[in-house]
């Protein structure tokens, strides 16, 4: 079994009212959303929101409803909250079966069904149990400093590093927030998002804008427009 969970809560801070802010035509939310219900490997589609509007959408796109606690929907609250708290609505029969998770948030509408479905055949290809969709990073961390208590460069990861040409140094990935994949046994044993050991699913620059600001909605839209 494979649930998608979209997470949307209201009150962003960065962009008003960011998760119905209209791009390409509907609310940011109902990108995702559609994301979910087009993917042929997901059996149920779930969005969480203390949101009235929110829930609103979800209910106009066929899909089910959590409706979050106000503890899971503060500043304050992180993703693994938001996760923990949707684990405890469900069923104890879902739970025990075991489903797969596929946590797909909002800020991330440019990622489709068949990102989500790739992300499953990875899985299956490389006998994994965890998929974290990725950016590759185009400025390499292996190269950078951080400032010491007297105010002096300290290389991070070595001077022999620093010297290095990039082009020998490790490509290096960063979580772009589109594609989380993992079994709710795991997220629980571990007490959070499970990553090491996780397939990456590689994603392009211009598909992995993560919206949280008003430059990145406008970059969206544009990429809507082409589309």
């Amino acid at each position: 079994m494979v649930i998608a969970l979209i997470p949307a809560r209201g009150g962003s801070k960065g962009v008003l009212r960011k998760n119905v802010r209209q791009v390409g035509g509907r609310p940011l939310v109902a990108h995702s959303l559609q994301a979910a219900l087009d993917s042929e490997v997901v059996d149920e589609v779930y969005l969480s929101s203390e949101d009235a509007e929110i829930l609103a959408v979800g209910r106009g796109q066929g899909v089910r409803l959590h409706t979050r606690s106000p503890a899971a929907a503060s500043d304050m609250a992180t993703a693994n909250d938001v996760v923990n708290d949707f684990l405890a609505a469900l069923p104890t029969s879902v739970v025990d079966a075991d489903p797969f998770i596929v946590f797909l948030q909002p800020t991330s509408p440019l990622r489709t069904g068949k990102d989500i479905d790739a992300a499953f055949a990875l899985l299956e290809q490389s006998r994994a149990e965890l998929c974290v969709s990725v950016l590759e990073l185009s400025k390499t961390p292996f190269k950078a400093f951080s400032i010491d208590g007297a105010g002096r460069l300290q290389s991070l990861f070595g001077e022999e590093m620093t010297n290095a040409n990039r082009q020998a140094l490790p490509k290096v990935y960063y979580p772009n927030g589109a594609i989380y994949i993992f079994p709710l046994r795991s997220f629980v044993d571990k007490g959070g998002f499970p990553s090491n050991g996780a397939v990456p699913y590689v994603m392009s620059e211009r598909r992995s804008i993560d919206v949280d600001s008003e430059e990145d909605l406008e970059a969206v839209e544009q990429l809507c427009r082409k589309n």
